[in-house]
């Protein structure tokens, strides 16, 4: 979390008991953790799974990670680079360097993630609001997502200057999303336009619509995206 390669480190025994918990975890299934720092995630998650698979890109950590219960399987390298492991669910307190590029990388997983508030707040923000965006529309078509709790920077050490957040993520339909990637690229850089100004500026047909384009829903971008790129 936070800095590069993740200097922040969850010392909060109550939260990653809430993030685990929040998963519910079946004994029969595979678990993703990346950037699992000291492990106190990961002791819990171990507990409860078959088996835990952790990406770690600070080999500094491994005097840590080798003290890891058998049932952990410890992969040094950047989940970014890597082939995805076949995993039932996805546990992290993501660092928040690579957040976004993992969340849009991602394969149809459900999973409980640790968050930076700032960048949870805008995922989970409505049509209108101050917070809502290309982060929020994008996050919103991809996923069903949930915000569960968020907790102040004093659950990490050293503490950082941001707070953390919860959320609960299951997969949508990918197609939507793939229908609307480019669509959403090239109208969102202008949120108070209205939409067909925004339509004209990335090169598609206006349709007569007078809202602004932070007002659209996410079920209206997918039909606007349906009928402007067929």
């Amino acid at each position: 979390m936070g800095q590069k390669l993740g200097q922040h480190f969850l010392k909060d025994v109550r939260v990653a008991k809430f993030i685990v918990d929040s998963a519910q975890i079946k004994e029969n299934e595979i678990v993703l953790e990346v950037g699992p720092g000291k492990g106190i995630i990961t002791h819990l998650i171990a507990k409860k799974a078959k088996k835990v698979i952790v990406v770690e890109k600070d080999k500094r950590l491994k005097p840590f990670l080798d003290k890891l219960p058998k049932n952990v399987e410890v992969l040094y390298g950047d989940i970014l680079q890597m082939n995805f492991p076949k995993v039932d669910k996805i546990i992290s307190n993501l660092p928040f360097y690579i957040s976004s590029q993992f969340i849009f990388t991602m394969p149809a997983i459900p999973a409980i993630l640790g968050l930076q508030k700032e960048f949870a707040e805008k995922m989970v923000a409505t049509p209108g609001s101050k917070n809502y965006g290309r982060l929020s529309v994008s996050s919103q078509i991809k996923f069903k997502m949930k915000l569960l709790k968020s907790f102040p920077s004093t659950v990490f050490s050293p503490q950082p200057k941001v707070a953390l957040s919860i959320i609960q993520i299951e997969p949508n339909d990918f197609s939507a999303w793939k229908t609307c990637e480019e669509f959403i690229r090239k109208i969102f850089p202008y949120p108070n336009k209205k939409v067909d100004n925004a339509l004209k500026f990335g090169g598609y047909s206006p349709l007569g619509i007078e809202k602004k384009v932070r007002e659209l829903s996410p079920e209206e971008v997918i039909k606007l995206a349906k009928i402007s790129c067929p």
